[in-house]
């Protein structure tokens, strides 16, 4: 272990966000105020807690690991055994639903 804090859930992709507004509204405007509406329509009760967590590669435009938010199911400090293990099945039907829409995952996140 290197003392550091793992998620494992799912990320909500800004790219898929936006795409998915632009759909619904004709304008992607400014994919933040989507966020708050996306997490009401989840199960409040299918997730642990929504993270900032930092993303696996750095951005390419500026070398830096970029911030994200993970929807988080599991934690731990140890990122092997976290990628090891099973998330509960089944998963919510709100998790589901959104998955192919805006959200990335399962996977594991170092937590901030």
């Amino acid at each position: 272990m290197d003392g550091k804090m793992y998620v494992k859930g799912f990320k909500l992709d800004r790219d898929k966000l936006a795409k998915l507004a632009a759909r619904y509204s004709g304008d992607d405007g400014d994919v933040d105020s989507y966020i708050p509406v996306l997490i009401h329509q989840l199960n409040r009760d299918s997730y642990k807690y929504v993270g900032c967590a930092y993303e696996h590669e750095p951005d390419p435009r500026d070398g830096q690991r970029h911030l994200t938010l993970v929807i988080v199911l599991e934690q731990g400090m140890d990122k092997e055994e976290l990628e090891r293990r099973e998330l509960k099945h089944p998963i919510d039907s709100s998790i589901e639903w959104a998955l192919p829409h805006v959200l990335e995952g399962p996977d594991v996140w170092e937590l901030r």
